[in-house]
């Protein structure tokens, strides 16, 4: 398997920070290019005291005192922001920082296109084959006509979603269930339509790609994650969550907050992976997006086809790429879940992007991203 070389050094941050120092890292189980990837350097972002301000308003006015709060990255041009807001831990009263690490739920979904990506791009598979080219254990519903990888990636599939109507186990099943035992489950559930015909948003579609990476590239999710992108990437926060009771370093603790401000504590952790299940930070996400924009992880063409709508087969197009929302000028994933809300939005036609992750899963993360937005432009 021959895998592009992406490496970028761990970087030196604060509050608000400098990224500098990257150098050349390599996956320890996968063969690689022995071409170097373009160097990032990422400088303070010259926002003025007043706009320093606003954002602080803007932040503050949309949180409870004393209670969760937000961790908040604006990368321009090359230049980075990041601030934290609140309490990771609402008891002990620990502040949010930038290297606070949250769960990003389904935002967790590009990254595992991301995955598929590299693998195209190594000649591993190609996004028109079957699923059970990968899979050979997958019941295809309709071998005539069978189920695609794109399928999988734009939400095409007409499979059942282990996280709607389908699932009938406990919430014991559900917490232990993995991509192998996902994959038995979904052989035995009726369809809810035909391939190719409408978008549907479908988590199971995106733990079945987390099992194809398996297949393909011989290693588990989380090493394949962590070798083709977050080790190489300086990513030392950022992990996939893969054993109940597992310690994650400086999470977060995730919290439900009432619409009259009363704090409760909210999980329900599982194991399943793909369609989430990444935790990470927004010193992390800033070597991550700088990446992508750098072409450090796929080859420009190759990212633009994830930003680039998807089609049904009678070439009707709706607006979802590979685990990218897409507008018209940018490209954005929400995720939610138990005790967390994230947003990440990636302009395409300037050098921005806004990250907002937070410990309570009522935050409306999506109206600060569109708040700072009209701020900062």
């Amino acid at each position: 398997m021959n895998l592009k070389s992406r490496a970028i050094a761990p970087l030196l941050m604060t509050q608000l920070c400098l990224l500098s120092s990257l150098g050349l890292s390599s996956c320890a189980a996968l063969p690689l290019r022995t071409s170097e990837p373009e160097l990032v350097s990422l400088s303070e972002l010259a926002i003025g005291d007043q706009t320093t301000a606003a954002i602080d308003r803007l932040v503050t006015d949309s949180l409870w005192d004393n209670g969760p709060g937000v961790a908040v990255l604006i990368l321009n041009d090359g230049e980075i922001w990041q601030k934290g807001y609140g309490f990771s831990n609402v008891l002990e009263r620990r502040p949010i920082t930038p290297d606070t690490v949250f769960d990003l739920a389904s935002v967790s979904k590009q990254m595992t296109a991301m995955g598929i990506l590299i693998l195209m791009e190594a000649g591993e598979l190609a996004l028109e084959d079957a699923v059970s080219d990968h899979v050979p254990d997958f019941v295809d519903p309709n071998p005539d006509d069978p189920i695609l990888i794109t399928d999988l990636l734009y939400h095409t599939s007409g499979l059942a979603d282990y996280t709607g109507g389908a699932w009938e186990g406990t919430d014991e099943e559900f917490a232990r269930l993995t991509v192998e035992d996902h994959l038995q489950w979904l052989n035995e559930q009726e369809t809810e339509g035909d391939r190719g015909v409408e978008f549907e948003y479908n988590n199971s579609g995106y733990a079945l790609l987390a099992l194809i990476i398996e297949r393909v590239s011989g290693q588990s999710f989380a090493e394949f994650m962590a070798d083709q992108i977050f080790i190489p990437l300086g990513m030392n926060d950022t992990l996939v969550f893969t054993e109940l009771g597992q310690r994650i370093p400086n999470q977060a603790e995730g919290y439900i907050v009432s619409k009259k401000g009363n704090v409760n504590q909210s999980t329900l952790p599982s194991v399943i992976v793909g369609d989430g299940n990444i935790f990470s930070s927004v010193i992390d996400l800033a070597r991550y997006d700088q990446a992508l924009r750098n072409g450090d992880l796929v080859d420009a063409e190759t990212l633009e086809l994830a930003f680039t709508p998807g089609a049904l087969d009678d070439g009707e197009t709706f607006p979802y790429g590979l685990g990218w929302e897409v507008s018209e000028d940018y490209v954005e994933h929400s995720g939610g879940w138990y005790g967390t809300s994230t947003f990440y939005r990636h302009y395409t036609e300037m050098p921005l992007t806004i990250i907002v992750l937070s410990n309570d899963e009522n935050y409306e993360v999506n109206e600060l991203v569109d708040n700072l937005a009209e701020l900062l432009r």
